[in-house]
């Protein structure tokens, strides 16, 4: 029987250094790329109205992911930004269960924006989140089904944070020591609320310089969530043409959506694995 309780991954590698080293350099070039293929874009399957909400990765604002709202308007949604500042800004503390607080109290601020939307345009909501904002929204689907219509994410790292690039630059979160339990409760934070309801697709990289493969796949619920990779660097997630293409298709319903992994020229580039 299919469960919404996450399962350990014991692939906690961070990415390769290589793959980090790189993370600055192919960003520049996912945003020159996407620059370029406007007109392309307008091939791509068009919206029906519905409010997006954007919400940025860990330490973004707003202006970090405008990009993707400006392409998810021009193809026809009503594309809005969280409202909410710079994502973890006002974090502070360097212990985990503060970090956890602060998770809670995001997403209830999440919620309150959600229900907004949702009850001025009674339609639901789809939300995108990058990175940390994926963490809060596949949270949000699981405690608030009646508002959200899907949940997409890109570079969220799911499991384990030791399997982060930044885990290791940053040091842990009580110093040197490890809190299994702590770090166990960070997990399982994303999941708690209840059965998922609501389709999950959870965008990851295998060349992500932030977040390693071992933790970037949603454990949810099978029947919900699909877990598909692309080529796209961490910080270039919201700038990145493929994950623009990719998102546009699989905002529509099946039967408007045209055939992305039996295209020859993108298959390459794309491959979608069931949750773990």
């Amino acid at each position: 029987m299919p469960s919404s309780t996450p399962i350990s991954s014991p692939d906690i590698r961070p990415p390769r250094l290589r793959h980090s080293m790189m993370e600055l350099g192919r960003a520049m070039l996912e945003i020159g790329s996407t620059a370029m293929l406007g007109p392309v874009f307008k091939t791509l399957p068009r919206g029906d109205g519905h409010t997006i909400i954007t919400i940025p990765g860990f330490m973004g604002a707003d202006g970090s992911t405008s990009q993707l709202r400006r392409f998810l308007r021009n193809r026809g949604y009503n594309a809005v930004p969280w409202g909410l500042g710079r994502n973890g800004a006002d974090v502070r503390s360097q212990n985990l269960e503060d970090f956890l607080d602060h998770r809670t109290a995001m997403e209830d601020a999440i919620a309150a924006r959600v229900e907004q939307e949702y009850l001025a345009s009674g339609q639901k909501v789809t939300l995108v989140g990058w990175s940390l904002g994926g963490l809060y929204a596949v949270a949000l689907a699981h405690r608030y089904p009646r508002w959200i219509r899907q949940v997409i994410t890109l570079g969220t790292p799911f499991g384990d944070p030791r399997g982060t690039a930044l885990y290791s630059v940053m040091g842990s979160f009580n110093g040197n020591d490890v809190d299994e339990e702590a770090l166990s409760r960070w997990v399982d934070h994303t999941y708690r609320s209840g059965k998922l309801r609501v389709p999950v697709l959870a965008l990851y990289s295998e060349s992500d310089g932030i977040v390693g493969t071992g933790i970037a796949r949603c454990e949810g619920d099978e029947n919900y969530v699909t877990n598909m990779a692309v080529l796209a660097s961490h910080v270039g997630f919201p700038f990145n043409p493929l994950v623009f293409a990719v998102i546009a298709n699989h905002l529509v319903e099946p039967h408007e959506r045209w055939a992305l992994c039996r295209d020859a020229r993108i298959e390459p580039f794309v491959r979608v694995v069931p949750a773990c």
